[in-house]
């Protein structure tokens, strides 16, 4: 697990993106996430209790995405392994996935509100 939950490169090139005067790129992208993250995790919860490996693989796939583009490194990683898993249907420890995807996503959060409040 690294220091930082988001990569500063990352939300330094996004803090770049936003031009004099225009609201901020950065903290509307980390808003963003926040929305979607939650509906992505039940989508993968929901799978995993249907046993719907590719249900699992979509969301966690999205999910993977999202983390990337806001620098999320570790929630990356963990999805993912939950994406590639779930892409040849192994759902062998999934849940114990799912319950360390869950603590980064908490880790995540936590980091993105002391950014943008």
């Amino acid at each position: 697990m690294t220091e930082h939950a988001l990569d500063p490169v990352v939300l330094e090139k996004l803090r770049q993106l936003t031009a004099p005067g225009e609201p901020d790129v950065l903290a509307q992208v980390l808003s963003l996430f926040l929305e979607e993250a939650p509906r992505r995790i039940e989508r993968i919860r929901v799978a995993l209790q249907t046993r719907d490996a590719s249900e699992m693989h979509r969301a966690a796939h999205s999910m993977k995405g999202s983390a990337g583009n806001i620098g999320a490194m570790d929630l990356l990683d963990i999805c993912r392994e939950v994406d590639d898993r779930a892409r040849v249907g192994d759902l062998a420890g999934a849940g114990l996935m799912l319950d360390g995807l869950t603590r980064e996503y908490e880790r995540v959060e936590a980091e993105i509100a002391l950014l943008i409040g």
